[in-house]
Parts: C-alpha cells; sequence; structure tokens
C-alpha cells in the first residue's frame, strides 16, 4: 500500500462489484418472478436496482436512464391491454442506471428481441392449435433476461 492510502481505494471497487452482480441478478429474477405471477413489478424492486449503481458509479450509468424514453414514449402512446406498462418502464431506467448507456441499450435489443420471437411463437402455435385473439405477455421477465446478458457482456469487457 502506498503512502497516499490508494492501494484501498482500489479494492474497494473490485469488492463491490461481485455484490453488484448477484444482487442485480436477484433483484430482477426478484422482478420476473413478480411480473409472472401478479403482472406488476413493484417499485421498491425498481428503487433496490437503481440503488445498485452507487456500488460501481460512472458518467455512462447517468445516461442509462435515457434507454427508458422509448418505453416511455410507447407507453404513453398505446392504450388497453396491449401496451407497456409504467413498471415496465421503470424497470428500463432503473436497469439502465446499473448498466450505463451503451449495456442498457444491448440489454433492450437483446430483451425485446427475445420478447418478440417468444410472442411470435407462442401466436403462431396458438393459430395450428385453432385458437384466435393474443395472449398478452409480461415483458418484464424478457428485459431482465436481456439486463442479466448485458452486465454480464460488461463485465467481461464486451460492451464499453
Amino acid at each position: 500500500m502506498r503512502d497516499d492510502g490508494t492501494a484501498v481505494l482500489e479494492v474497494i471497487p473490485a469488492l463491490l462489484q461481485p455484490l453488484q452482480a448477484v444482487l442485480f441478478v436477484f433483484l430482477l429474477l426478484a422482478v420476473s418472478v413478480r411480473d409472472l405471477k401478479q403482472r406488476e413489478i413493484p417499485d421498491r424492486l425498481q428503487i433496490g436496482i437503481a440503488a445498485l449503481a452507487m456500488l460501481d458509479f460512472t458518467a455512462w450509468n447517468l445516461a442509462g436512464i435515457l434507454c427508458m424514453l422509448p418505453y416511455l414514449g410507447i407507453a404513453l402512446g398505446r392504450k388497453g391491454e396491449e401496451r407497456i406498462g409504467g413498471g415496465d418502464v421503470k424497470l428500463a431506467g432503473s436497469t439502465g442506471l446499473v448498466l450505463g448507456l451503451p449495456a442498457a441499450l444491448t440489454a433492450s435489443i437483446l430483451g425485446l428481441s427475445a420478447f418478440v420471437l417468444y410472442g411470435t411463437g407462442m401466436h403462431v402455435r396458438r393459430r395450428m392449435q385453432g385458437k384466435v385473439g393474443d395472449v398478452p405477455l409480461p415483458l418484464g421477465p424478457f428485459l431482465a433476461a436481456g439486463c442479466i446478458l448485458a452486465y454480464f457482456m460488461k463485465m467481461g469487457g464486451q460492451i464499453r
């Protein structure tokens, strides 16, 4: 350790990052279960996710909140059962704070791609069974999966 104490400061982020990873995955799994079961994402989970940004904060983290804007636009533009809920908008914002802008955009692409593929498969399956009409799907679990993937891609240096 140097006299100015910088060695101690370098160890702290190395300890906090694994803690952030475990808590991030845990909270996103809780979001997924709650959204699947009750079709809502509680604010306390959103606050917990956003607070995790403080464990490894950079300027990109703050810019990550911008990822919620497309979700907000869609939520405000759609009416009825087929719309994105406020919990999904807040989930994009809170995870954006943890991931930062580049990784949050990657998370959205991954999560929404999985959502579209799964939804299309469900629709085709229902049509083949002779059923008509859409089945509302929760978006939260797909966004959570995209966020978990993007988080570990970021930790592996694949995303800035």
